[in-house]
């Protein structure tokens, strides 16, 4: 009797089902690595902003004197703020010059910080006589008492020259760059070629479009406006007027690198992307160029949230 063994064919593999996962690429190692030393980069530089924040002084900045003026003598004096210049200021630069003391380039510059010029270093009484010689003169004034600051308060005009609603925008811009980097990325994960280009350019714009804001809020702080004595003693401020403009400037200025290095890189991206550079089996690039934006992304809204907000 013979018997006769049947072998049931193997079966085949199921394929598997959900998103495939995606390798870990010499690239994808470098990148990591590299964010890694910009994670302690960045984590110095806040840190070292929060260390300075913590040392300052308690007198080091006031509504009525430049900031690291020694304060302890000048406790019990007045400032007199002005508010509007009415219809001659000539004849209150002249006030300022007879009555407050202050040189012709001093009161100058007390008026192009109009409404938030401020003439301080009085005693009440003289306050209330300077004050009444710029009223005679036409001026919108007011007597305020020397208010001292740790370190610059947020909305504070006197002593903060920040514009934090511009920046708010600003900071809502690059959010939305994150937004469209993260669409292009699944689009060409889809095969849309077109459609991933379209959010690369997008992203390039909306990118540019920050930068260019901050070109604006720089030029502004440094050239284009005048500031209160309680900000800096020369009426902008720059890198030198204070310990809070050096760390603004150098905080967000590294980070301002940081983007314009990624719209760079952006932009090689998307010039490739238009010769058929990507494609849903290869699109590492697209992918790298990503995960640095994301990061420039999330420094900044802690950089915003620290600097301009606390």
């Amino acid at each position: 009797m013979t018997i006769t063994a049947t072998i049931a064919p193997a079966e085949e593999p199921r394929p598997r089902t959900g998103r495939p996962i995606t390798p870990v690429t010499p690239g994808k190692v470098a990148l990591w690595l590299f964010l890694a030393t910009e994670v302690m980069f960045f984590t110095g530089l806040i840190g070292s902003y929060i260390v300075f924040r913590a040392g300052s002084p308690r007198t080091g900045y006031s509504n009525a004197y430049s900031p690291a003026t020694p304060l302890e003598r000048l406790l019990d004096t007045e400032g007199v703020l002005i508010k509007s210049a009415g219809p001659n200021p000539a004849a209150v630069t002249e006030a300022l010059h007879a009555h407050a003391g202050l040189t012709e380039a001093a009161a100058e510059r007390v008026l192009e910080a109009v409404p938030h010029g401020m003439a301080g270093g009085f005693k009440k009484t003289r306050a209330e006589a300077v004050a009444a010689r710029l009223k005679a003169a036409g001026a919108e004034v007011e007597i305020q008492p020397l208010a001292i600051h740790k370190w610059p308060a947020p909305y504070d005009p006197l002593t903060n020259p920040l514009a934090i609603d511009l920046t708010a925008f600003n900071t809502f811009v690059l959010i939305c760059s994150s937004v469209t980097m993260a669409l292009a990325l699944q689009s060409i994960r889809d095969g849309k070629r077109l459609r991933c280009s379209l959010f690369l350019l997008a992203t390039v714009a909306i990118g540019s479009l920050f930068l260019s804001i901050q070109v604006y809020e720089y030029y502004q702080l440094m050239v284009g406006h005048h500031y209160p004595i309680g900000i800096s003693a020369t009426g902008h401020f720059r890198p030198g007027s204070s310990l809070f403009a050096s760390c603004f400037f150098t905080m967000t200025g590294f980070h301002g690198a940081h983007v314009t290095a990624g719209v760079i890189a952006l932009s090689l991206i998307f010039i490739r992307s238009l010769f058929r550079g990507f494609s849903a089996e290869n699109h590492a690039p697209v992918e790298l160029v990503g995960l640095y934006w994301h990061f420039v992304d999330l420094v900044w809204i802690i950089l915003f949230t620290i600097v301009y907000l606390m």
